[in-house]
């Protein structure tokens, strides 16, 4: 092979190797992950985690959802507004800035004079404290507790029952200690939707 040759093979070579790369890497090794986990059983994980209603994608267990009206939980609060177009991640402000202090506080006061709690109520931290991803589907179990009272009393459900509705949605560690109890607030909502649809409380 002569010098001047040289050079194009090593373009060819490395041609070949960015073509078979991306074909192996984009589609081949994603197409066999796909065709094992839902060979395992584990489709719905695999493809999202979504929510289908009559037939419809409604929403993802793993992708929050701005549910404001006063008769659902409320979500984490979100530096985007729950609005993918927006992009994704958490608010730029420190939590040292008077900016942040200012929003923590009035939100914090928001949450009390709309939860119908009594006075001295302390609202949860992870009830004012932003998303990092601000798409976070998840809850601490105390800030839906805090939410009871307002729930209840737009929603005309008894406080008793939603509590049951939130243990059924309160996911545990795993064996005892891996991981954290938390409620996912889409999939808290989303049955609380069809409850109040199907007792004509909204339609």
């Amino acid at each position: 092979m002569s010098e001047r040759e040289k050079p194009v093979s090593h373009v060819r070579a490395a041609l070949v190797l960015v073509v078979l790369f991306f074909a192996l890497l984009g589609f081949g090794y994603p197409g066999f992950v796909a065709v094992v986990v839902h060979g395992i059983g584990l489709g719905y994980q695999a493809d999202g985690s979504l929510i289908t209603q009559n037939g419809t994608v409604i929403a993802s267990q793993f992708i929050g959802e701005n549910f404001s009206s006063p008769y659902y939980f409320w979500p984490r609060v979100s530096a985007v507004g729950y609005n993918s177009s927006n992009g994704s991640g958490g608010s730029a402000l420190g939590i040292m800035t008077q900016q942040f202090y200012n929003q923590t506080k009035n939100y914090t006061e928001y949450l009390i004079s709309t939860g119908r709690v009594s006075n001295g109520t302390l609202v949860p931290a992870n009830g004012v404290e932003p998303s990092g991803s601000s798409f976070d589907p998840d809850i601490t179990v105390g800030f839906a507790l805090f939410q009871l009272s307002r729930v209840a009393y737009y929603s005309h459900l008894n406080v008793s029952y939603l509590k049951q509705l939130v243990d059924r949605y309160t996911t545990h560690p795993y064996l005892g200690f891996i991981g954290s109890t938390y409620v996912n607030v889409v999939t808290l909502d989303i049955a609380l939707h069809r409850i109040l649809v199907g007792n004509g409380t909204i339609s």
